[in-house]
């Protein structure tokens, strides 16, 4: 049986279902070769979006409860994320900037392996309390702008620029008040105000820093909130007048709020999340080419995810039909069923599991 793979979803030692080609047809990798890393990360560089594999045609039996987290992905991340906290500390506290930590964080090896696609909506869903909300919400809208310029098809230079400025988009909320980000309760409307502040703090925080000179970032960091309809803060900008960064990261920082734990809400599914997205799309607000390509694309990242539905069940992503909009999984119980939830609208998935969850 022939599956469709997002390139970013392939992992080491899946056959090649049909031959892959470039822009002009010309054949890169022949069908039945068993793919490496290598040969994965040349694809990454390439316009090339998704792949067949063969796989074995599906039997009713207990889907596999493999954990799509690896300890070298897991490890990755860690290391990451404790560079980015000391990186934020060293900004805020002592107005330091270390641009030589940055750049170990912008190592190939440690973003290739941390934008790889089902492995990174799985830690977006799975993260647990350890540590800071604020680094971890960071690193994810980082991982998520990696995979949104490759889906873009646009330069490393584009790509490293825009994963920088998701990496910092929310510094700015270091200056404000512990005590107002983790209420739980309604923000006051001063309160709402401080918040709202955090986008020019991290724009102004990184001001003094080497990352000036790149409008770009500066940009992106500043106009993260704002919407295309001009609803947005902190300077009420309309569409035409948002960079394509600002754009862009509206909706990453949108989709990974959404979907982690946090102290006042509950991690929510991706295809609520999506929804979400989808109305706002609709409402004007986030920009459409951007919204539905990245949609569409993490869509393809899901499978293989475990979730919880709301019979109690629990069951595996095993199949999605990326092309429709506001398409539903087909999920594998854990008794060897298949339940498309396109045809049952009544069931629906509640929330990606953890490994311990599952």
């Amino acid at each position: 049986m022939l599956k469709v793979y997002a390139v970013e979803s392939l992992r080491a030692g899946m056959v090649v279902g049909r031959d892959i080609v470039d822009e002009q047809g010309h054949a890169l990798i022949s069908t039945g070769t068993t793919l490496t890393k290598e040969m994965i990360y040349g694809l990454l560089d390439r316009p090339i979006f998704s792949v067949y594999v063969e796989e074995e045609d599906p039997v009713v039996g207990v889907p596999s409860k493999e954990n799509l987290l690896d300890d070298d992905y897991l490890n990755c991340y860690e290391w990451v994320y404790q560079q980015l906290e000391v990186i934020f500390e060293g900004l805020v506290q002592r107005g330091e900037f270390s641009a030589n930590a940055l750049q170990r964080i912008m190592d190939e090896k440690n973003f290739n392996e941390l934008c790889d696609g089902a492995k990174a909506v799985s830690q977006i869903h799975n993260m647990g309390q350890e540590g800071s909300y604020l680094v971890h919400h960071c690193l994810h809208v980082g991982i998520l702008a990696g995979l949104m310029g490759r889906w873009l098809g646009w330069s490393v230079l584009d790509q490293y620029n825009l994963v920088i400025a998701g990496l910092f988009l929310d510094i700015g909320k270091m200056q404000v008040p512990k005590e107002v980000l983790e209420k739980q309760g309604k923000l006051t409307d001063e309160e709402f105000e401080q918040v709202k502040r955090h986008s020019q703090y991290g724009h102004d925080l990184l001001a003094g820093t080497t990352l000036n000179a790149n409008q770009d970032i500066m940009q992106g960091i500043l106009q993260h909130h704002e919407r295309c309809d001009g609803s947005g803060y902190p300077l009420q900008l309309k569409k035409e007048t948002i960079s394509r960064f600002g754009r862009i990261l509206a909706i990453l920082d949108m989709y990974d709020a959404m979907a982690s734990d946090r102290v006042f809400a509950k991690r929510r599914s991706p295809f609520d999340v999506f929804a979400t997205l989808y109305d706002d799309i609709l409402d004007g607000k986030l920009d459409t080419e951007y919204g539905v390509l990245f949609i569409k694309h993490l869509c393809h990242a899901l499978n293989g995810n475990w979730v919880r539905l709301s019979n109690g069940e629990k069951g595996q992503i095993v199949y999605l039909d990326e092309s429709r909009v506001r398409s539903l999984p087909v999920v594998q119980t854990e008794k060897g069923e298949f339940i498309d939830l396109n045809k049952n609208r009544d069931i629906k998935v509640e929330c990606i599991l953890t490994a311990n969850e599952v």
